[in-house]
């Protein structure tokens, strides 16, 4: 199935360069010049920093900094070079820390606390983002009520996460115990109890040291921030008028693509195809966006094979 989606979502790409024009996004990545470098390393830093989220929510003893930051572009290329997404990044990612001595539901946990930060700060980019945008109209018909859909569906995940945060009440094991007729009783007492370990050392980081949530968010709004940047410089290399918001609409708008689209491997044409929109709607040629998904794509390869380079030994 994933091979099928990954060859259907590679001729949707390839309709969309036939469309936009090849010749059209070569010139404009052409005209771009060095910002491709400036991209890979504003990405690098971003991993780098996602990396340190993980480094200071460990456990003490923990590991270092540059063995964590290693795991994490470890990971990283796991991720892109597999097209599996955090399917199979996150579970590379939590072997790798328990081969070193972490133990395996505190490993989980902290894993799950900065992909949760992450996706909490991901999540009120992309709410502003789409927010303003179909106050532009930038959706019609059915897209339109599917994008209302996911601003509803943001909103209940941002307000689950921090009312578990403020409150110390988890999620996880009252969702497990719901389901546990189906899983049966040995079963389902089984997956609970090891979710509940996991979700209290989770609760730990989250409820009982709320100083280090708000770091963590603090920290991944500067990584998000820095993504932003990526597309203030690309835009300013092609000689756009840029206003201050533009970038931070832009890459809030395109981080529901991930979730929408998450079926897709490495969301190929799909990416492509919202950026075109996005960016048409806010005044830019659409070929403009087609050729910022696709040098983001190039410095996440890049990025990703450094992470090959740098992987900490088996």
């Amino acid at each position: 199935m994933r091979v099928f989606l990954l060859v259907a979502g590679l001729a949707v790409l390839a309709i969309v360069l036939h469309a936009m024009g090849v010749g059209t996004i070569v010139a404009v990545a052409r005209q771009s010049g060095w910002t491709i470098v400036w991209m890979i390393l504003l990405y690098a830093v971003h991993i780098v920093v996602r990396g340190w989220v993980i480094w200071r929510s460990l456990p003490q003893p923990g590991l270092g900094l540059i063995d964590t930051l290693r795991i994490r572009f470890a990971a990283e290329a796991v991720e892109m070079l597999t097209f599996t997404g955090p399917f199979l990044a996150e579970p590379a990612k939590g072997w790798m820390f328990i081969r070193r001595g972490i133990p395996a539901a505190q490993t989980a946990a902290v894993i799950l606390f900065e992909y949760l930060t992450y996706l909490v700060v991901a999540a009120g980019m992309a709410l502003a983002g789409l927010l303003v945008l179909l106050s532009r109209g930038a959706f019609a018909g059915r897209v339109h009520g599917a994008i209302v859909a996911l601003v509803a569906v943001l909103v209940l995940f941002i307000g689950g996460v921090v009312g578990a945060a403020v409150t110390g009440v988890g999620l996880l094991v009252p969702a497990v115990r719901l389901v546990r007729p189906l899983l049966g009783a040995e079963r389902g007492e089984s997956l609970t109890g090891r979710i509940n370990r996991m979700e209290t050392h989770l609760l730990s980081i989250l409820h009982a040291s709320p100083g280090r949530f708000v770091e963590a968010l603090l920290a991944q709004m500067a990584g998000h921030g820095l993504l932003a940047v990526e597309i203030w410089l690309l835009l300013r290399a092609l000689g756009f008028h840029v206003r201050a918001a533009d970038p931070l609409i832009v890459e809030g708008g395109v981080k529901f693509i991930n979730v929408v689209f998450v079926f897709i491997p490495g969301q190929f044409g799909a990416a492509e195809g919202t950026n075109a929109l996005i960016l048409e709607s806010l005044g830019f040629p659409a070929a403009v966006g087609v050729t910022l998904s696709l040098m983001r794509r190039v410095r996440a390869y890049v990025v990703a094979s450094l992470g090959l380079l740098v992987a900490p030994p088996r």
